[in-house]
């Protein structure tokens, strides 16, 4: 506990910190009633976002555009200031979770290239992640072709997932195999990453991690399926290898499902078929599970603050907060009704449970 104490002493009162400055639920209840976009803003102007949203044009032709940058700018500040409260071993893991950040950004140059989009048009699309990675981006959108990237990037922990799926686009002219090998990679990666960390830790980080790997299990197979129409076979090459779906059996059971009822009950943890037990479509099934990923998150966030579990909790909810403020300021420039975005919001819950 000693031990534990040191390590994390200064990085969990800096996380503590910075939690406090997360949106509160009466935050929400005003942003939700604000009646225009200017009212929207001005409250957000006196939270903590005031800074990244000073300056801001919301008439602006590409304003979401531009938001969504200076939001992620401020993700990226406020991950640097957690990282650096932490020790090597849990900081080297914490940059894993930027993989998620940083494949986003890949996607955003592999559609610009396939769709020869001007490279200063496309790179309004990236997020700032100049102080978190030392890919550069903005050359990548240079490059003259698909291949080309793939072929600059084998160096780096980019290439081989990319080279995986070369061959697929280049018969089919399709991006899916090549963002599909980039999630994959980035959740192998996170899985992996966990044998790094102590016992303990190894622990708590992977009960978040394996909740966050079940759904998007369960959340692909559903859109794979319902969606896209994809055969089983091809489903069950695209599932995550972690949480609840290690063994080959549980994710043949996923992927083969004939519908949305056969899938909950081939699930291969009860809590979860309790959970979504009576959801009658994919969408039931996703708004159950956001629902859960939030009630798993809050009961983190509740823990001892000596633990992997705070920063990692702490940098997930900061990022569903981007998300929200995104999904409001979207819902006012396309003049929805707040009963229509409220929906879509991610809400924190008091407690939690497990499946």
């Amino acid at each position: 506990m000693i031990l534990k104490l040191w390590r994390y002493a200064y990085g969990g009162a800096k996380v503590m910190a910075l939690r406090s400055y997360l949106l509160s639920p009466e935050d929400y209840h005003y942003l939700l009633r604000a009646r225009n976009l200017e009212d929207l803003v001005g409250y957000l102007r006196t939270t903590s976002y005031g800074p990244t949203l000073s300056g801001w044009d919301w008439q602006r032709s590409d304003a979401e555009a531009e938001v969504s940058r200076r939001l992620y700018g401020n993700l990226a500040q406020v991950f640097l200031k957690v990282r650096r409260g932490l020790k090597k071993r849990e900081s080297r893991f914490l940059n894993l979770l930027l993989y998620r950040l940083v494949a986003e950004n890949l996607k955003v140059v592999l559609r610009a290239l396939n769709l020869h989009l001007d490279p200063s048009q496309a790179a309004a699309r990236l997020l700032p992640l100049t102080a978190l990675s030392t890919l550069d981006f903005q050359a990548m959108l240079r490059q003259e072709s698909i291949p080309r990237l793939v072929d600059s990037l084998a160096h780096t922990v980019w290439g081989p997932p990319l080279a995986k799926g070369l061959s697929r686009f280049e018969r089919e002219a399709n991006l899916f195999p090549l963002e599909m090998s980039l999630d994959l990679f980035v959740y192998a990666s996170l899985w992996q990453g966990l044998d790094g960390l102590s016992r303990a830790d190894r622990r708590i980080a992977g009960d978040i991690l394996g909740t966050m790997a079940d759904i998007t299990n369960i959340t692909w197979t559903g859109r794979f399926r319902d969606i896209y129409g994809f055969p089983p076979e091809e489903t069950y090459q695209y599932l995550l290898e972690a949480g609840s779906f290690i063994s080959p059996a549980a994710r043949h059971d996923l992927a083969f499902a004939a519908g949305t009822g056969e899938m909950i009950l081939r699930l291969p943890r009860t809590g979860y078929i309790d959970l979504l037990q009576g959801a009658g479509d994919r969408a039931e099934v996703e708004t159950r599970l956001r629902q859960h990923w939030m009630a798993v998150l809050s009961k983190s966030l509740a823990r001892p603050p000596f633990q992997i579990g705070l920063p990692i909790t702490f940098l997930f909810f900061k990022e569903l907060e981007l998300d929200n403020l995104i999904t409001l300021i979207t819902g006012m420039l396309l003049d929805l009704p707040s009963e229509r975005v409220a929906p879509w919001l991610w809400r924190r819950v008091a407690g939690g449970g497990h499946v």
